[in-house]
């Protein structure tokens, strides 16, 4: 399985990757390392998947609608609704799903909480972001976290109209076409959103929806599998 590992400097007790589409049994137009259970591939292709991940304990999926609730991990729990999660459990795994959406991994200096964020347009929106800082920051304070921004779609690749623009009072992101439509960059809309809560950021170094041989692409495909991103203290 082929994997990206944030190109931070993460405490040696935080553990997280990104998975890529490469490496798994899935079949077209899921080929082939699709982790999704709800895109319509076959369910036993997607077990074999997971199970190759090969992880000490299985994740904390979450049921992501685009909100900006996040939620305390906790090891019983079944898929909740919620698109943000965080735990202070050492060896409790956090995912988060993706296919052009940004997903963002947080971790504290000191090692002591993780997080994930799916920051969509309508997430970052709607403050996933923050929310994910606040929830994380009851015992630390935000300048102590940092994030690494995993493969999303790129601003070039991602055209948006006046309905989507109106929900962001920042222009930061956004730059403006010939016919009322908009380019949105997530990465610097992300990028903008967490350095004003004091959170250092990496990472927002890839297209999903041009990195065809590597990345599912939603906006590209339409039916198609999900990557995920996984962290947890160890």
């Amino acid at each position: 399985m082929k994997r990206i590992e944030p190109d931070w400097r993460a405490h040696e007790n935080v553990r997280a990757f990104f998975t890529t589409r490469v490496d798994g049994v899935s079949v077209a137009p899921y080929e082939s390392f699709n982790l999704a259970l709800h895109v319509g591939d076959e369910p036993d292709r997607v077990k074999k998947n997971r199970q190759s991940l090969d992880l000490p304990s299985e994740p904390f999926y979450l049921n992501q609608v685009h909100s900006n609730r996040c939620v305390l991990a906790t090891e019983n729990s079944a898929s909740v609704e919620a698109d943000a999660s965080f735990t202070r459990t050492r060896g409790q795994i956090l995912a988060i799903m993706v296919a052009d959406c940004l997903p963002v991994l947080f971790s504290s200096r000191q090692g002591t909480v993780v997080g994930v964020a799916h920051a969509g347009w309508r997430g970052l929106a709607n403050g996933v972001l923050c929310e994910t800082v606040s929830a994380m920051t009851t015992k630390e304070k935000p300048e102590d976290l940092m994030a690494w921004m995993g493969p999303a779609i790129s601003s070039d690749c991602y055209e948006v109209g006046d309905d989507v623009r109106e929900q962001f009072s920042s222009s930061t992101g956004f730059i403006e076409r010939d016919n009322r439509k908009w380019q949105m960059d997530l990465y610097a809309v992300a990028r903008e959103q967490l350095a004003s809560l004091g959170v250092s950021v990496s990472g927002g170094n890839y297209c999903t929806y041009r990195e065809e041989a590597q990345f599912f692409s939603y906006r590209r495909d339409g039916v198609t599998g999900r990557m995920a991103g996984f962290i947890w203290l160890s």
